[in-house]
């Protein structure tokens, strides 16, 4: 890590704009920010694949989206075990509705691979993507709640060839077509 350091990003940095790292030592007390700047940077569509999509009290990974640009689209796919009332889909939505505010004229859908569902067992993940305006494609160590608070060391890698990023949005695109049965259709938030 010698000379890597990116103090505006509060992580390590490897390549141009390749891989960033962040360190938990280098940065105790402050959390990493390139995810959040790669949100607030997007244009048309945030697409957040992650297993572990959070909005609990103690767990507020929806703050990610505060400074989101206006008419933007997102999706998200999660991975959870959903009740049959379906708390999880409503919780999400209204955190979602409480930190964007109407003004933004977004878009939100969400779609979940319910893990208690047998049908849809080779469809639950483990790696973290983000993709942003169908163009950039990131493969995210940790899990989402990791970049909008100081936790554990994590990295981001930007996928930079052409047929790889097009491989990672075909498979998206087919876990997400499959898990219509828990969603929240992609509709203006508010």
């Amino acid at each position: 890590m010698t000379d890597s350091e990116n103090a505006q990003l509060r992580m390590h940095e490897c390549g141009q704009s390749e891989y960033w790292f962040y360190h938990k030592d280098s940065f105790p007390n402050d959390p990493p920010i390139l995810y959040k700047q790669l949100i607030d940077n997007a244009h048309d569509e945030i697409i957040v694949w992650d297993p572990y999509f959070n909005v609990q009290p103690n767990v507020a990974d929806e703050q990610i989206f505060q400074n989101i640009r206006s008419d933007i689209t997102i999706k998200i796919l999660t991975c959870k075990g959903v009740d049959s009332e379906n708390t999880y889909l409503t919780n999400v939505l209204n955190a979602m509705k409480t930190i964007i505010s109407p003004d933004r004229d977004c878009r939100f859908g969400l779609r979940v691979v319910d893990k208690g569902d047998i049908n849809q067992a080779g469809y639950q993940f483990h790696d973290r993507f983000l993709i942003i305006d169908n163009q950039e494609v990131y493969l995210i160590g940790s899990s989402l709640g990791y970049h909008v608070k100081e936790h554990l060391s994590t990295g981001i890698f930007k996928v930079l060839n052409a047929d790889t990023k097009e491989f990672i949005k075909s498979i998206f695109k087919d876990y997400w077509d499959k898990s219509i049965q828990k969603q929240i259709p992609t509709a203006y938030l508010h």
